[in-house]
């Protein structure tokens, strides 16, 4: 009898769990000729166990799951429009990428969830690398200035980088932030602006990339250096660096071998250079304007007195939102899903001598053509050796 109780009780340790059956629908943006989107591909991923699916969408726009647990999801839609699909949906010639996300689906009974997708043609300038996490000096000491930012020409045109800018978020949080609820603006910590006029400066072939550096030193050489450190950023490898000169404020060095972007806003003046923070910050490149007199505005709902500039997301070109690690889920990002509906991390903190990179879709005629689905966590990976004005990934 004894055998048969803990039997029994080990049955109920093990009793089923009820599943529901729901549906995904996935919508085209408004102007495009068809309303459902056939072919859209669906990640699913269950925030309490781990556990990732991955479906495509039938021809009405649909993923029907039967048995699906019960649970909170993080769910990212992505979809390739090849050139003739263009045509034909929105009367335009050339391939486009489009996404989108849900940071969090509560699943409680059968039911259905409609998704709209997001996104434009593919080319023009992207992030390539983002190297933020700093290295260790030989006593083990962090050593933060051997970072950069690398702008992409990936498109098949000469475009020209002079007069676009580029600006970091606050830094990597565990916390949700209101901001990111605001679908309409990204709001930034410090913006840059690359020397020149518009259309006319700085030409970048196709294939070819702009490097911002932290320092332009040649970091593993020079006496200022870090032997330790990943990177050369001298003169040939970097192009611009970020020297930190607001009033007040003489702690930056100046490398008299690599010009200067222009600072034109930081949340703090008191900084020894610029650091977008070794757990990742959301990183934007922006069209080419005066963004001198633009807006900056407080975080909603805490007591800091922090100001972010207030930027509209149509000046968005490129973006990435890098966190501090694979735990931190959507609803902690700093930019909005429209311009990057996922994450991308290096994870480790201070002194890995990591970045992130983004992937290549493919290469043609010698031109490596970099993965842009708007979404980080499927377009960057981490880089164990950053390569500015290379390719090591």
């Amino acid at each position: 009898m004894g055998i048969i109780v803990v039997f029994v009780g080990c049955r109920k340790d093990f009793a089923p769990v009820n599943t529901v059956s729901y549906t995904i629908a996935v919508r085209y943006p408004d102007n495009y000729k068809k309303p459902f989107a056939d072919g859209a591909q669906v990640n699913l991923r269950n925030s309490f166990t781990g556990a990732t699916y991955a479906f495509k969408t039938d021809v009405q726009g649909e993923v029907n799951l039967p048995d699906l647990l019960p649970g909170l999801y993080t769910v990212t839609v992505s979809r390739e429009v090849t050139e003739a699909e263009s045509e034909e949906l929105t009367e335009r010639r050339g391939k486009a990428f489009l996404n989108a996300s849900i940071a969090s689906l509560r699943v409680q009974e059968s039911g259905k969830a409609e998704i709209q997708l997001k996104g434009g043609a593919i080319g023009g300038f992207v992030i390539k690398e983002f190297y933020y996490t700093g290295s260790r000096t030989p006593n083990n000491a962090s050593y933060l200035y051997d970072g950069f930012v690398e702008i992409y020409n990936n498109s098949t045109d000469t475009l020209y980088a002079g007069g676009i800018s580029f600006g970091a978020t606050k830094s990597a949080s565990s916390v949700a932030t209101k901001f990111v609820e605001d679908l309409n603006h990204v709001y930034l910590a410090s913006l840059w602006t690359i020397p020149g006029k518009a259309g006319v400066d700085l030409p970048v072939a196709p294939g070819k990339s702009i490097v911002i550096a932290v320092d332009g030193i040649n970091h593993k050489s020079d006496p200022k250096g870090n032997p330790n450190a990943p990177t050369d950023l001298g003169a040939g490898i970097a192009d611009f660096e970020t020297y930190f000169n607001p009033p007040g404020n003489t702690n930056d060095t100046d490398s008299p071998d690599v010009p200067n972007v222009t600072l034109i806003y930081s949340s703090s003046l008191t900084l020894f250079d610029w650091l977008p923070g070794v757990n990742g910050s959301g990183l934007v490149i922006l069209s080419a304007a005066d963004y001198a007199d633009y807006e900056t505005v407080t975080e909603p709902g805490v007591t800091a007195t922090t100001r972010y500039v207030k930027i509209p997301v149509d000046k968005v070109i490129d973006a990435v939102d890098c966190v501090a690690n694979s735990t931190i889920s959507l609803d902690k990002k700093r930019l909005p899903t429209g311009v990057d509906s996922g994450v991308a991390y290096v994870g480790g903190g201070a002194g890995t001598g990591k970045s992130v990179i983004r992937k290549v879709r493919e290469e043609i005629n010698g031109v490596k053509v970099l993965m842009d689905t708007n979404n980080s966590s499927s377009d960057f990976t981490v880089n164990d050796s950053p390569s500015p004005k290379s390719y090591s990934k």
